[in-house]
């Protein structure tokens, strides 16, 4: 597991950036187990900066501590991914409307780019690099709602689904609809189109959601 190594203060908080990151874009799998030795090695960094970063983890359910305190990627089960699915439903339709008065062109110009390189990295089968750049899709929309906390609440959202995200690389279906309705939201935050951001960025989470559920233990 390779990390780009920090340097600079405070480096806690970019250790807990990293990991964070390495969760929502799938780069961790689920029941993985981490240790401070190894990541402060990866992050180049000591041990302190990573305990606290793990901690905060932990305290958000990001990252889950074993009987024999080791420290792991929690398993998702599927009731669990129906809950975090149906509460994602709602807050993130809710982030993406209050998106649309404040999108401009200039957002709209970054999410086609956005959405160019992944139709090219699902072409080309660089399933990491779709993930990293579908999460960058989807948060600089809810970035645009001006509504940090509700950001906060999808953010833990992701954390508990996005190390099993990874899972989608085998299926096929889904690589033929992916990245569709990223295309419509697009078309929609250009209209101002407030009710058709919402059921596209519905549709997106729907449509992953059918497919990764049937992976998952129940």
């Amino acid at each position: 597991m390779d990390f780009t190594q920090l340097t600079s203060e405070p480096l806690h908080e970019q250790a807990y950036a990293t990991l964070r990151n390495a969760l929502l874009a799938g780069r961790l799998s689920p029941g993985q187990s981490l240790t401070i030795r190894g990541l402060g090695a990866s992050l180049g960094i000591s041990a302190t900066p990573v305990r606290e970063a793990l901690q905060r983890l932990i305290a958000e359910g990001a990252l889950e501590l074993a009987a024999n305190r080791t420290i792991q990627v929690p398993v998702m089960t599927r009731s669990r991914f129906v809950e975090v699915t149906e509460i994602r439903l709602r807050l993130e339709r809710f982030a993406a409307e209050a998106a649309t008065t404040h999108a401009d062109v200039a957002l709209c110009d970054q999410l086609q780019t956005l959405s160019k390189r992944m139709h090219a990295a699902i072409s080309e089968g660089r399933f990491p690099d779709y993930l990293a750049d579908n999460q960058n899709f989807h948060f600089l929309i809810y970035e645009a709602s001006g509504l940090p906390y509700l950001q906060q609440l999808i953010g833990l959202c992701w954390l508990r689904t996005g190390p099993w995200l990874n899972r989608l690389a085998q299926e096929g279906r889904f690589h033929a609809i992916a990245n569709e309705e990223h295309d419509n939201m697009i078309a929609a935050l250009r209209r101002g189109d407030a009710q058709a951001v919402s059921e596209a960025t519905v549709r997106d989470i729907s449509e992953a959601a059918t497919v990764l559920i049937e992976l998952l233990p129940s």
